[in-house]
């Protein structure tokens, strides 16, 4: 377990309207928990749970001097859609201490806390976090590690059970001119790093990631549009894992959204905040 990583936490999908997220979300077939707002930075969130990990939509409440906030607006000034990804951790400290040691300079560890507004009132839920920077992580852009302290307040069983199937977080797809010049950068942060026919994969956990080029995310995701060139390298795409295909097929051809492309379920980004999800059956057991 490289710098004490565990998987893929949550992928950020910055938004610029929490109420419209939320209801595309919801057509998508996902249950949407009750709404979060970050104490510390001013912004909050919608958080769509499985038993695992999670996809956060995080949208601006209210002013605040944090820089997660200045990078948040001027995310959603140029568009919506993935900003960055929530690795989990075994505790913040020590993979702070791993990639501080393999000279990868994280920034000091600081806390955050999630105020979940619940209908029977306010809980908090708290988190250790440690940032690293963009030239760290390339492709990936604002990468984070994340240490749950209250996990027990996160998730109830009646979050978890998606109309559309949904289980969880399976893979991360990025798009880059020439994806084999972050495998120095993934070598030092991943185990699993390997080259691909049009690409690079690595793993982290029971998750992966694929850094592809255009040409390739395009044959991926046929006639969607990619992110503006000039974000390149970027995240575009999340892969959510799914018990039953069909199940999901009819809950997408219900609220008339979503195609099909090589056995797999594509969302374009129109239909969900500026992201592509592509749906896929159960992995095989590792």
């Amino acid at each position: 377990m490289k710098h004490h990583l565990t998987g893929l936490d949550h992928p950020v999908i910055a938004v610029r309207d929490m109420e419209s997220a939320r209801a595309a979300y919801e057509r998508l077939g996902f249950i949407v928990p009750p709404r979060g707002r970050h104490r510390e930075w001013g912004t909050g969130n919608w958080c769509i749970q499985f038993a695992n990990d999670y996809l956060e939509l995080r949208g601006f409440l209210q002013p605040s001097s944090a820089p997660q906030t200045r990078e948040l607006l001027d995310f959603i000034e140029r568009r919506e859609g993935l900003m960055g990804i929530a690795f989990g951790t075994t505790g913040a400290p020590a993979s702070h201490a791993s990639l501080a040691d393999a000279g990868l300079h994280p920034r000091p560890v600081k806390p955050l806390t999630r105020d979940f507004e619940l209908p029977e009132g306010t809980v908090p839920v708290s988190f250790e976090l440690c940032f690293l920077p963009r030239e760290a992580t390339p492709g990936l852009m604002h990468v984070v590690i994340c240490g749950h302290l209250t996990p027990e307040r996160l998730r109830r069983p009646e979050w978890l059970k998606h109309p559309n199937g949904a289980r969880r977080v399976a893979g991360l797809v990025g798009v880059a001119i020439d994806p084999a010049s972050a495998a120095g950068a993934w070598l030092r942060l991943f185990e699993g790093v390997t080259p691909t026919a049009d690409g690079l994969r690595a793993e982290v956990g029971d998750g992966w990631m694929l850094l592809l080029t255009p040409e390739a995310l395009e044959q991926r995701y046929p006639g969607v549009t990619l992110p503006p060139a000039a974000e390149w390298p970027c995240l575009a795409a999340i892969a959510i894992e799914v018990e039953d295909p069909k199940q999901t097929r009819d809950c997408l051809r219900t609220h008339g959204v979503g195609t099909e492309a090589g056995g797999r379920l594509i969302i374009p980004p129109e239909q969900a905040c500026g992201v592509v999800l592509e749906f896929a059956a159960c992995s095989p057991p590792r």
